[in-house]
């Protein structure tokens, strides 16, 4: 496994792909939909401040992704957002999330005077929030029904912390 910054565009089409299938298939645990990323611009440069990672297999194809973006507001630059992380269903359970998500914290430790990172996840994805409590983040926020997931159906949403 080998855990790098996406900045190719092959490795972009890889990650608008597994993000494709991540949220159509696993719908559940995502606040966007294939709506809200058609035509979008790349969400990160290849910064301290602001980065997507990705997990490939020694075949090449990406297994997971993370994101993290620092805060532009001048006083909120110490902190920054863990967003979009996803494991490929064929690579849960081998550690992979984990991997990912030490490997963003540190490389977003890298930037100067970052004092926090922040996440967001649907309330009832208790893998993913014990891997986070795992982690050293904690619950600071409860919204509920914070998400529209159709017309009639909204789900609750946490907000994480971690202070570094």
């Amino acid at each position: 496994m080998n855990i790098k910054v996406i900045n190719t565009e092959a490795e972009i089409q890889l990650y608008y792909t597994l993000l494709h299938k991540a949220i159509t298939e696993e719908s559940q645990f995502f606040r966007v939909s294939p709506v809200d990323i058609a035509g979008e611009a790349f969400p990160t440069e290849n910064t301290f401040e602001s980065f997507t990672l990705g997990a490939f297999s020694d075949e090449g194809d990406l297994l997971g992704t993370v994101g993290f973006k620092r805060d532009s507001v001048l006083k909120l630059k110490h902190k920054g957002l863990i967003f979009r992380m996803y494991v490929a269903p064929e690579a849960k359970g081998l550690g992979l999330g984990r991997n990912l998500l030490q490997a963003a914290i540190e490389r977003a430790k890298q930037g100067v005077g970052l004092k926090q990172i922040v996440l967001t996840l649907i309330a009832d994805n208790h893998r993913a929030k014990n891997l986070y409590l795992s982690e050293g983040f904690e619950v600071f926020s409860f919204e509920k029904q914070a998400i529209r997931m159709s017309d009639d159906l909204f789900v609750d949403e946490n907000a994480m912390v971690k202070y570094l």
